[in-house]
């Protein structure tokens, strides 16, 4: 007797993004071909983070072996929830189907103590993480937080318990309703102050002579402020502005100026493994730097004292590297931003360096995100298309046209054997089956387009009945 065959199916989308909060609707269904007695039939939803590493192990007596490793494991249930069908009940052959309803919690449900596991591990219910997979450099290692629904039947008489898997992608919702540009951070770099050389053409001011004499003997005290955002989501633009404060002239009456030469930004992705107990606590790090942004020779203009963009249309690409930062039980996601600007002042140069933790939020729906400057100046589309009457035109008179046109008669045969080779509609109702040609063919226009015949028609068919050779 062949086995029940066992099956989800959940409404919606196949590859529908669940949120907090969401509903999981659909169906179990179960083939049965015979009668058969099923002990259990229930269903599991859940989430699972799962971490896996090994490390080098070394056997008494041979400390040199490097090729065995030792395998580490850690499965922690986020959530679960379970219904059961039935149990104990005999179903005859048929196809059987049974509803289901859950929906996604809004924070996980285990608890550790701090003597069980390590300090760095998260003890207490958090939000849930998104789902997640990453492969670690170390040989085995997996990261992998997962939310599915998976149903079990266990068959009276059997020892194998039959199951089938519904896999769910799940991502945190956004807390933001209304399109908004993202937070603007601003921080002095006093530790990255500078005072360059003075120079020998040392730019000069067109005001007084004066003025100009007094503030050009002394060089610029430059003490940078930088503007950024500790948080984006992927859609956002990500501001970055620079301002160079010349502290020995706030006002800038001399009119001095620095040269915006070069700007590098690196986002650095940085993703925590850990399995095992507080005793053998085995930890892997996982690190990518993406450079973002990378240009030379801008040669721009900044003026001391005033706030300059370096950034207008800096986006996140929205892809699966662009994970939510989170941190879980076992597993932690988290990034940084790092951006170097070269300036320039005369013939000197230094460089301002910058180094913050960036947040990656949620995505947020694309209907609440601001326009880019380039949506904004798009090129118009066109108009709606509009229907149109069709044309009353119809196909020529080809029979007009051969009677109109002058004939010699020793040609004529070969022109009617023309007209009688096209299937011509008015000709062939005109010669009907009595010509005895032969070569009548039913009519391919409709009749009520059809043109009553011509006088010129009609001599072409009296000389036709005449005894035109064929």
């Amino acid at each position: 007797m062949a086995a029940p065959a066992l099956r989800i199916v959940v409404d919606g989308d196949s590859d529908k993004v669940y949120r907090k909060g969401d509903k999981i609707t659909g169906r179990v269904f179960l083939l049965v071909d015979k009668e058969v007695h099923i002990e259990t039939l229930k269903l599991i939803f859940s989430g699972n983070s799962v971490t896996k590493t090994t490390r080098p192990s070394h056997t008494s007596g041979n400390t040199n072996d490097g090729t065995r490793r030792q395998e580490f494991e850690e499965k922690i249930r986020l959530f679960n929830r379970e219904k059961e069908f039935f149990s104990n009940l005999t179903l005859g052959p048929k196809k059987h189907s049974w509803p289901f309803e859950f929906r996604f919690p809004q924070l996980t449900e285990q608890h550790f103590k701090r003597l069980t596991h390590g300090a760095n591990y998260l003890r207490e219910p958090h939000v849930l993480p998104p789902s997640f997979h990453l492969k670690t450099s170390v040989p085995g290692g997996t990261a992998q937080i997962s939310y599915f629904v998976q149903a079990k039947v266990v068959i009276s008489g059997s020892k194998d318990t039959k199951r089938c898997k519904h896999v769910l992608r799940y991502h945190p919702r956004s807390d933001i309703d209304e399109p908004r540009d993202a937070n603007v951070m601003s921080t002095v770099l006093y530790g990255q102050q500078w005072k360059p050389a003075k120079e020998k053409n040392d730019p000069k001011s067109p005001t007084s002579k004066a003025l100009s004499l007094r503030l050009s003997n002394k060089s610029p005290r430059i003490v940078p402020c930088f503007s950024y955002t500790e948080s984006i989501a992927p859609g956002q633009h990500i501001p970055l502005s620079i301002c160079l404060r010349n502290t020995r002239d706030p006002t800038n009456k001399a009119r001095r100026e620095c040269i915006l030469d070069s700007l590098h930004v690196t986002i650095s992705t940085f993703s925590t493994v850990m399995c095992g107990h507080s005793l053998t606590l085995p930890e892997d790090v996982v690190s990518k730097h993406v450079s973002c942004i990378a240009r030379t020779n801008i040669n721009q203009r900044l003026p001391f004292n005033e706030m300059k963009r370096l950034t207008s249309n800096f986006r996140l690409i929205d892809d699966n590297e662009c994970v939510p930062t989170f941190k879980t039980y076992t597993i932690t996601r988290r990034y940084a931003m790092n951006v170097s600007i070269g300036i320039k002042y005369g013939s000197q140069q230094f460089t301002i360096r910058s180094s913050t933790p960036l947040e990656i939020l949620p995505r947020i729906s694309r209907d609440n995100l601001p326009l880019s400057s380039e949506e904004i100046h798009e090129v118009e589309p066109l108009p709606l298309y509009r229907p149109r009457e069709p044309s009353k035109e119809f196909a020529p008179d080809y029979e007009s046209i051969y009677a109109l046109s002058p004939m010699p008669s020793s040609s004529t045969s070969n022109s009617l054997s023309l007209v009688d080779s096209r299937s011509s509609s008015v000709y062939s109702a005109g010669s009907g089956s009595g010509s005895g040609s032969g070569h009548g063919t039913a009519a391919s226009t409709p009749a009520s387009e059809i043109e009553q015949p011509s006088l010129e028609c009609g001599l072409m068919q009296a000389d036709w009945d005449s005894g035109y050779p064929m």
